[in-house]
């Protein structure tokens, strides 16, 4: 079943943001990740959100985004983001409604 990660997130240093952005896409590629939707800052239609920018992708299953993640190569990059921004990940199952 496909997984979704969802992250909420804010950038704080744009130029080493840059570095990560550079270094994540081949990242996914390999675990299978598909990027459908990168917002900054995202439309709010109820609440107070944590962080202005939204991004989700697409993987296979969960076992494949937990791959990606904790990848040498993904761990390697996301020291990057961690050093120039702040975010919450969210990794959720897709749905399939009841038959």
């Amino acid at each position: 079943m496909a997984a979704y990660m969802v992250a909420l997130g804010r950038v704080d240093d744009d130029e080493r943001f840059a570095r990560y952005l550079e270094a994540v896409g081949p990242t996914l590629e390999a675990h299978h990740g598909k990027l459908l939707a990168v917002e900054d800052p995202a439309e709010v239609l109820e609440g107070t959100p944590p962080y202005p920018r939204v991004v989700v992708v697409e993987f296979p299953s969960k076992a494949e985004a937990h791959a990606w993640h904790a990848s040498r190569e993904y761990r390697t990059c996301a020291d990057d983001r961690l050093a120039s921004s702040a975010h919450v990940l969210y990794l959720a199952d897709g749905f399939t409604p009841p038959a």
